[in-house]
């Protein structure tokens, strides 16, 4: 009997230890780990506040033990949205996302992720091995849009991450009627949850309206009285700007914006000229001026007071200068003058040759670029029309200059009628000969791809380009479109064409009316 029982303890123990002559004690076998690795070393990303994304993370598992392997994900900074515990990968891969909690605030995030193995689908019984991921999030906050093409670059860009499954139409609102022979509105922009529209006019009452971007209802409204011309406004420093021109009745408005409270004004030189909306940076508002045209005019945003005047000659009117942290640039068709922030004193005049001085409107406006250069349309354009809210007819080569160089780079080979977007090393502008929308290496201006409208209704492109991380906004002769950046294809349209803008509460605004306004204001939400 002692030697039965003896094999019999010696039997329930080998698990655990070899039965000896001595009969020592036991010590248990440690628990099979899994083993976990990520070929997903980092997580570094920069978004905008309320994007809505997933991140993949990606890496293999390997088992010796018997039952199911379960994953989990866990995030002590509490930046991103987890996927739920799952059974791992029958082929012994980890693939994962996670995303951006939707409230996550302006700033940077920064913290590690964890990854662990369980036992269980609860993980109430987690296994020791583990593996870390660390992770950087910039969170930027949505820019408004505060003047022509939306900032002071004239990118026409809005960086943020769209989901067109969101779109839908918001609101709609029509000038009222009047007396006036255009009836058009302006390009408009956007502050705190306002946007403000400018009425066209020619010799009649001239308004500046400031609707709530949530309804569309009227906040505030001023009356210029009867205007020879009133131009598209702009944003900054507290205040909303829009320019009366004619000829002695030429004057640059300040208005508070939430008030509409009249600031100040400032007069400059005019002959029956129309300008694109002023630029306004830091304590100046940079304003297009010249009564044969040519001149740029810095006031002071504090009082109205005029601080210089840059001279680069030539009868150009409809033009806004860009503006950086240093220098303040103007095309006059033929050159690209860089005048300094300051003093307004000239500091390059580059030649343009493509382009040239043929006593018209010049319709545009430089771009700055991503690689310290500068995008300008050479030579000027015509509208045919008294009129700052239509669309000029020709379509121009676009041109490349150094700043650091000042020196002129490369010119596209085809032409170009619509206001161009920028980002992400390329340029976005469309034509008419052949109809395309072109894709340009902002490097070397040479095409990379080319879209075309899908309606047999679409025979023309218009207006301007709007830039998103994930879509391009365009419009045609009959629609606006949301081009999908990943398959070049059409994600989302609407059946109105116009002039775009998109505010930082991430709505679209579509001044309706393919080459001039016909005074409607279409709102579409994109989230």
């Amino acid at each position: 009997m002692k030697v039965v029982g003896w094999a019999a303890i010696c039997a329930l123990a080998v698990v655990l230890a070899g039965c000896g002559g001595g009969g020592g004690g036991a010590a248990p076998a440690p628990d099979v780990q899994p083993q976990l690795t990520l070929t997903t070393t980092a997580l570094k990303e920069d978004m905008a506040v309320g994007d809505e994304f997933a991140l993949k993370i990606d890496g293999r598992w390997s088992f010796a033990g018997t039952g199911t392997l379960y994953l989990q994900l866990r995030d002590a900074g509490a930046t991103f949205s987890l996927p739920a515990v799952q059974a791992a990968n029958a082929d012994n891969s980890v693939s994962l996302s996670v995303a951006p909690l939707p409230a996550l605030a302006a700033g940077k995030h920064t913290g590690t992720l964890e990854l662990r193995a369980c036992k269980d689908a609860a993980c109430a019984q987690p296994f020791s091995s583990t593996v870390s991921l660390p992770y950087e999030v910039t969170v930027s906050t949505v820019p408004d849009w505060e003047t022509h093409q939306g900032n002071a670059r004239h990118s026409g860009e809005v960086p943020i991450r769209l989901n067109p499954a969101k779109f839908s139409k918001a609101w709609e609102w029509r000038r009222p009627a009047s007396t006036d022979p255009i009836g058009g509105i302006n390009p408009v922009v956007t502050r705190a949850g306002k946007v403000y529209v400018t009425t066209d006019v020619y010799f009649s009452e001239a308004r500046l309206y400031a609707l709530n971007e949530a309804t569309g209802a009227e906040v505030w409204f001023q009356s210029m009285g009867n205007a020879p011309a009133f131009n598209p406004p702009a944003i900054g420093a507290g205040k909303v700007y829009a320019a009366v021109t004619g000829h002695e009745a030429t004057f640059l408005w300040a208005f508070d914006l939430n008030t509409g409270t009249f600031q100040h004004k400032s007069a400059f030189t005019g002959q029956w000229p129309h300008f694109l909306a002023p630029t306004v940076v830091d304590d100046q508002v940079y304003q297009g001026s010249g009564y044969y045209g040519g001149e740029i005019k810095a006031f002071s945003t504090t009082d109205g007071s005029l601080k210089w005047t840059a001279v680069a000659g030539g009868t150009w009117d409809m033009f806004t200068p860009a503006v950086d942290s240093q220098s303040v640039y103007h095309h006059d068709g033929a050159s690209l003058f860089v005048f300094d922030k300051v003093t307004g004193a000239e500091k390059a005049r580059i030649a343009d040759p493509f382009g040239s001085s043929s006593g018209y409107d010049y319709h545009g406006a430089p771009v700055l670029g991503g690689r310290g250069n500068v995008i300008s349309f050479a030579g000027g354009a015509f509208s045919g029309r008294a009129s700052a809210n239509v669309e000029h007819y020709e379509q121009r080569k676009l041109s490349s200059f150094s700043i650091a160089d000042a020196k002129y780079e490369w010119s596209t080979a085809g032409a170009y009628l619509t206001a161009p977007a920028v980002g992400g090393g390329v340029i976005y502008a469309a034509r008419n000969s052949p109809m395309a929308l072109d894709a340009i290496d902002e490097a070397t201006g040479k095409v990379l791809w080319t879209w075309s409208a899908p309606g047999t209704s679409d025979t023309s492109f218009h207006r301007n380009m709007v830039l998103t991380r994930t879509h391009l906004f365009v419009s045609t002769n009959s629609n606006v479109y949301a081009i999908d950046l990943k398959t070049r294809q059409s994600a989302w349209s609407y059946a109105a064409p116009g002039m775009l803008a998109i505010s930082a509460d991430r709505t679209l605004y579509i001044a309706t009316g393919a080459s001039e306004s016909d005074g409607r204001l279409v709102a579409v939400r994109l989230k």
